[in-house]
């Protein structure tokens, strides 16, 4: 008996997991809350805050439901025919059985959470009811956008603002996660969330990265994965704050459809596009070559003017596969004759400017050509510079 409870315990809050956080599994059959009743739903297209009033009160209503669902499949389930739900208990006199020690306990926690999943039941669907009143007016999403309204206790003509702002072509649009998303519009930004919708408007927000997070990809790569957060902090009383957490590849996206300015700490730094990124992973791949030992460098890269130079192209390839198969002459690397001019981050971009864009996973084994003397050459060939002492 235990064993088979524990293996429906299981089984029901992995369900219960992928009700409340469904996998991508269960996202590409359909098989969200938002797909089964999306008739009661409505078009999020055609009436944005409409369609969010009525997901996060379903939302609530399902969930809150699932508790009193498990124990009634469970009592279903585990009182028919089964007699052996006494254990723990000592019989009296008169063949009763008087529950003793932990079973008590147990009991009377069973009990306790039997009583609050039915209050769950009865207690949502009133809530909903309630928000529902004149036209939704009562809903937490309503409530805050009359928090932006310049006229009283009405929000009907932001909520409508804010579905033609949705509905134009050039909104940001990104899913957080399976159950979050951002939406950046002309005036709005918002994240939608199971449970409740958040709103800033861009004239009086203020918004700052928090931090920024690394995570590894893979061990045996040096693909990584960086995430960063921003707080979003509404200018308007009584609207409360929130955070995005997106890709930082995504963040000059964001930062082109905002109007205000997003924060950066000195502190924090992190690749804004997948240049940055390549060219961090170039410098990395460059530091693993021979040094190339120079006592002749110019004063300043010649692409940026800026950075002194601080690499340098010559042949180190072999003219071979690492299958050990002959490279054709045409499509082997050559010697560069040029001094150093360039500094390794200009040499990346210019590197990565040359590649197919569809192909970023083999850029890194790919050839390009010397700048000046168009010489072809490939990372194997590029090496920091270390000065000759005089």
């Amino acid at each position: 008996m235990e064993e088979a409870e524990l293996i429906f315990n299981f089984f029901y809050i992995l369900l219960c997991f992928c009700i409340a956080y469904p996998p991508e599994e269960f996202i590409s059959l359909g098989l969200t809350v938002e797909n089964c009743f999306s008739k009661f739903l409505g078009s999020k297209d055609v009436e944005f805050v409409r369609y969010h009033q009525k997901r996060t009160s379903l939302n609530l209503v399902i969930h809150s439901c699932l508790p009193a669902f498990y124990f009634l499949i469970h009592h279903l389930k585990f009182a028919i025919g089964d007699d052996d739900d006494e254990e723990g208990g000592i019989l009296d006199s008169n063949d009763r059985i008087i529950v003793d020690g932990p079973w008590a306990l147990k009991c009377i926690t069973w009990k306790v959470a039997q009583r609050f999943s039915v209050i769950a039941v009865l207690f949502v669907p009133g809530l909903i009811v309630y928000w529902m009143q004149n036209n939704w007016e009562k809903h937490p999403i309503s409530r805050t956008l009359k928090k932006f309204s310049n006229t009283p206790n009405s929000y009907a003509t932001l909520a409508s603002d804010i579905n033609n702002e949705y509905r134009r072509q050039d909104v940001f649009k990104m899913k957080i996660n399976s159950i979050s998303s951002v939406v950046a519009t002309e005036n709005w930004i918002i994240k939608t969330t199971p449970y409740n919708v958040y709103f800033a408007h861009q004239s009086d927000t203020t918004l700052s990265v928090d931090k920024s997070e690394t995570y590894n990809i893979a061990q045996d790569t040096s693909d990584a994965l960086q995430i960063i957060s921003i707080n979003v902090r509404p200018g308007r009383v009584g609207v409360e704050d929130f955070q995005i957490r997106i890709n930082a590849l995504e963040f000059r996206t964001l930062e082109d459809r905002i109007s205000r300015p997003i924060i950066i700490p000195s502190n924090i730094q992190f690749h804004r596009n997948i240049i940055d990124r390549f060219i961090e992973v170039f410098k990395n791949q460059v530091s693993l070559n021979p040094v190339y030992v120079a006592d002749q460098v110019t004063d300043k890269c010649f692409a940026c003017m800026i950075a002194e130079p601080n690499i340098k192209i010559h042949k180190q390839c072999l003219d071979e596969t690492p299958e050990g198969q002959i490279i054709p002459e045409q499509n082997r690397c050559t010697n560069c004759y040029c001094r150093p001019m360039w500094c390794v981050d200009c040499l990346a971009r210019w590197f990565a400017a040359r590649q197919n864009e569809f192909d970023r996973d083999v850029w890194l084994e790919k050839k390009c050509t010397c700048p000046m003397c168009r010489a072809p050459f490939c990372l194997l060939d590029v090496s920091y510079i270390e000065r000759r002492l005089p």
